[in-house]
């Protein structure tokens, strides 16, 4: 099995890391331009003409026409970047829209004109044809829709389903978090498992992404320890800042190769890939919190400070390991999925 990418995906790779440089530095996080909420969602537009809202939508449906191998390229850059998981809901919504019958909605979203949040489970929920239970609302506050996913299926809600949704802080400041419940809701799109892979895209996608942030982290730490100076040489130097910065590319490289392995798998409908696709998250995510504590360390006390840029990716990576069950939930559904093989 060939896992390096082709001259057509090392092309998505390039425009995509040219763009989000060029666009979405990082630096637009930083204090000096407001902690609270983002302005990510005005490259939606700009991201659609590129085509990468519909990267993995069929031509027919106004997509590119590409599939999971291509998504994970983009979601691995908007990981570096610290780009708002809304574009998750967005992916996950334009695959939901698809199998609807209404094109208007597919257009606004494809297009980049519709808002769309995530909504992620508050314990035990019901997800079907009739929806039930408790959700954490990301980045939901000034959208139309959310789209929720359990191991059951995927589904589009419109936010106002979740009736009178309560503001929390999130520990993102430059992302928005609410409470919300459904009570007996009938969702406006309903896809279960047995009848797509989006659950396991999600995942797929979300490792993706926090493997960005893993790797971002690593660069971050790397590039530090070479300029910054203790005893007149480089800290990078130092046996104990070596190691921190190999043991942090290790756990990015394998995050890498699982999430691409994984995607593969999904695409092509492997026996195996539900337990890849959550071994996958399952990595990544671990990954990006080390990382990124690691990278605070490096840094030292300049870390812990919010001049500097590495706390975002610490409170990012918790965000991506929340979504669709946190590391302790994800081993404990790998260990039933390994029995069962």
């Amino acid at each position: 099995m060939n896992l390096l990418p082709n001259p057509e995906q090392v092309q998505i790779l390039d425009a995509a890391r040219s763009f989000l440089s060029a666009e979405a530095p990082v630096e637009r996080l930083r204090p000096q331009h407001g902690q609270i909420g983002n302005h990510d969602a005005r490259l939606w537009p700009e991201l659609a003409e590129l085509g990468f809202l519909g990267l993995g939508l069929a031509e027919a449906h106004g997509g590119v026409g590409l599939g999971l191998p291509e998504e994970i390229l983009l979601y691995r850059e908007l990981g570096r970047q610290l780009i708002s998981p809304a574009i998750l809901g967005l992916t996950l919504a334009a695959l939901l829209a698809a199998r609807s019958d209404d094109p208007a909605l597919l257009n606004a979203i494809v297009s980049g004109e519709a808002r769309i949040g995530l909504a992620t489970p508050r314990g035990a929920v019901t997800l079907g044809p009739v929806s039930s239970g408790a959700f954490h609302l990301i980045e939901a506050r000034e959208a139309a829709w959310a789209v929720a996913w359990t191991d059951d299926g995927a589904a589009l809600f419109r936010t106002e389903d979740f009736g009178a949704a309560e503001d929390i802080l999130c520990m993102d400041s430059h992302l928005t978090l609410e409470r919300g419940r459904l009570e007996a809701c009938e969702p406006a799109i309903w896809i279960s498992a047995a009848d797509g892979d989006l659950p396991r895209r999600a995942q797929v996608l979300i490792a993706a992404y926090a493997t960005g942030l893993a790797e971002a982290a690593r660069d971050m730490a790397a590039d530090y320890a070479k300029i910054r100076q203790q005893f007149g040489k480089p800290i990078g130097s130092f046996q104990a800042v070596k190691h921190r910065c190999a043991d942090m590319a290790i756990l990015a490289e394998v995050a890498w190769c699982q999430t691409v392995f994984a995607a593969v798998m999904v695409q092509n409908g492997g026996p195996k890939a539900t337990y890849h696709a959550g071994a996958a998250k399952l990595l990544a995510t671990d990954a990006a919190l080390k990382n990124a504590a690691q990278n605070i360390q490096v840094h030292g006390a300049f870390g812990f400070t919010a001049d500097s840029d590495a706390h975002l990716y610490l409170k990012r990576a918790h965000v991506m390991d929340f979504l669709g069950g946190d590391l302790r939930s994800q081993k404990a559904a790998l260990i039933g999925l390994a029995a069962a093989l």
